[in-house]
């Protein structure tokens, strides 16, 4: 099973994953960075803290990155 890594770009910063995630396949690595986008926002908001996240860049085991999911994407089927 390939793996992926998920790198948590912010407007100031750009966070890397270390360790990745196995997952069946790419769209399966989608839907795990459009859950992690919408838990680090509900965790923002539980806190009322500014959120910065912007995107979540998903990379290959070469560390090319292959898709991304922006927080638009994310929240589209969410918000109004």
């Amino acid at each position: 099973m390939p793996r992926y890594y998920f790198q948590i770009v912010e407007r100031n910063a750009v966070l890397d994953d270390l360790d990745g995630a196995e997952l069946a396949s790419l769209q399966d690595a989608r839907r795990e960075a459009e859950r992690a986008i919408r838990e680090i926002a509900a965790e923002h908001l539980q806190t009322e803290s500014r959120l910065e996240l912007t995107s979540i860049q998903i990379r290959n085991e070469a560390g090319e990155t292959i898709a991304s999911v922006t927080y638009d994407e994310a929240m589209e089927d969410i918000l109004p």
